[in-house]
């Protein structure tokens, strides 16, 4: 497997698969929707991560890792729907992490 280009392409069957099951993906002109688009698919990644939560406060770990993978798939979707490189984004934001001071900003946790 090609790793170089993994969530890329992962983000790009996401799509694909979103697509073909009937869901409205966001496009690169969409950018500008500020009224709907974009806030609406933000706001779906805010729920996938709340229903994680719920399933951590309930123990349920096979519901907690599915509900990750679903903020992962939404966040792909976004992306990759955008026409944006989520896989050089991530990669430039750990290069930036890494020299980054122990606990940086003062913070407890």
């Amino acid at each position: 497997m090609d790793t170089n280009n993994y969530l890329s392409d992962l983000g790009k069957e996401i799509v694909s698969i979103n697509k073909a099951n009937g869901w409205d993906c966001a496009k690169p002109e969409e950018w500008e929707d500020t009224n709907y688009k974009i806030p609406a698919l933000i706001a779906l990644i805010q729920s996938e991560a709340s229903e994680a939560l719920e399933a951590f406060r309930k123990d349920d770990k096979e519901n907690f890792i599915e509900e990750m993978a679903d903020v992962i798939i939404r966040v792909l979707d976004c992306t990759a729907g955008l026409g944006m490189d989520i896989q050089a984004a991530i990669t430039a934001k750990l290069e930036k992490n890494r020299m980054r001071g122990f606990r940086h900003g003062g913070k407890r946790c």
